[in-house]
């Protein structure tokens, strides 16, 4: 009987590996014929893959090394430009104003696009965010794409430098030469649109102490640039000549990537509820006016505390701090809002910050 048993044990395992052989095989050959097979790992799912706020930097060392490698790159231009004399004794070949020309401002130039073209990147990503931010009542976060798309023109204009072409264009159609060089032409331009968005954007990341120091000392260093450009040079530029129009720009770029860096590394610790802000408690101001000289949003208001009043039993309502309504009972209980009367209490907050 034992006998029996072992060998029924024995042919059902046999049969258990015959058949899930069987279903593996055939499941190749069917994979094989739809040319359904696998060809990459599980790590390659779209689980597993980078999202596009993993590029922003969370530590400030990061953005310290960006701001550190965009000054070593304009040091580096600026002495091949002090020093393109030495420079050409050494190959007699190459004249100190190729050497000037490739190693200071051409590298200038390419360093101050791809720049542009880094914080197009970044005010596209903080627009992707910001536009999502429940507070926004005015739709100051539509600066961030206007930012953008005036980047991507910048960092093209930076390497045609189609501005003065223009500017001698337009002083040449219209008989007005402002400027040596027609350079009023584009630098009244840069500043009523240039100007006025960077402006916006200063606003817009007062929270951000970082990025507004930075926004404030590129707006200073284009401030400067346009000086230089309009014919103001301090004396001791003499001895380092074109830096103030080489220099300035490209470290008025280099500062409003910084900025761009920083505000979208705040941005994103703040959607993902890492930023801690100071929680102001809403005060309800007694209505002291007489009905009929209130505006239409203070009888609303005051219809909104009538109606929340209404709901709770007279004599039992004790507001403590403008969030939340606690009510005493015989038995010296609280009791909560409940969901209308708190969706209500939200309403009339969102009036009051708007106001």
């Amino acid at each position: 009987m034992a006998h029996n048993t072992a060998r029924i044990g024995r042919r059902r395992r046999v049969l258990n590996e015959e058949v899930l052989t069987a279903g593996s095989t055939l499941r190749e050959d069917l994979d094989c014929a739809s040319g359904d097979t696998p060809r990459y790992g599980a790590g390659a799912n779209i689980e597993n893959h980078p999202q596009v706020t993993d590029l922003v930097p969370r530590k400030f060392r990061s953005i310290a090394l960006v701001f550190g490698l965009g000054l070593s790159v304009e040091t580096c231009a600026e002495l091949a430009a002090h020093y393109s004399g030495y420079l050409s004794s050494l190959v007699p070949t190459i004249s100190a104003a190729e050497i000037t020309t490739v190693f200071a401002n051409q590298l200038a130039v390419w360093t101050s696009a791809a720049m542009l073209l880094a914080v197009a990147c970044f005010t596209k990503l903080i627009f992707s965010l910001r536009r999502h931010r429940v507070d926004d009542f005015r739709g100051r976060y539509r600066v961030w794409r206007t930012a953008s798309w005036a980047a991507i023109a910048l960092s093209l204009n930076t390497v045609v430098g189609g501005h003065a072409l223009i500017a001698r264009a337009l002083g040449y159609f219209t008989g007005w030469s402002v400027l040596p060089g027609n350079a009023g032409w584009w630098l009244a331009a840069a500043a009523i649109v240039g100007g006025a968005l960077l402006l916006k954007l200063i606003v817009d990341v007062t929270e951000c102490r970082g990025a507004l120091f930075a926004y404030s000392l590129a707006m200073g260093c284009f401030v400067v640039a346009a000086a230089s450009s309009a014919g103001w040079s301090p004396t001791w530029a003499a001895l380092w000549p074109d830096t103030m129009s080489r220099t300035m720009p490209l470290a008025g770029n280099l500062l409003l990537l910084v900025g761009t860096l920083m505000f979208a590394r705040y941005v994103v610790l703040d959607v993902q509820g890492r930023i801690q802000h100071r929680n102001k408690p809403v005060q309800l101001a007694k209505a002291t006016a007489s009905p009929e000289h209130s505006s239409p949003k203070a009888a609303d208001t005051k219809a909104e505390k009538a109606e929340i009043a209404a709901q709770v039993a007279p004599g039992e309502t004790a507001w403590v701090d403008g969030s939340e309504i606690e009510i005493d009972d015989q038995s010296h209980g609280t009791r909560r809002l409940s969901k209308a009367e708190r969706k209500r209490l939200r309403k009339q907050k969102s009036r009051n910050r708007a106001a």
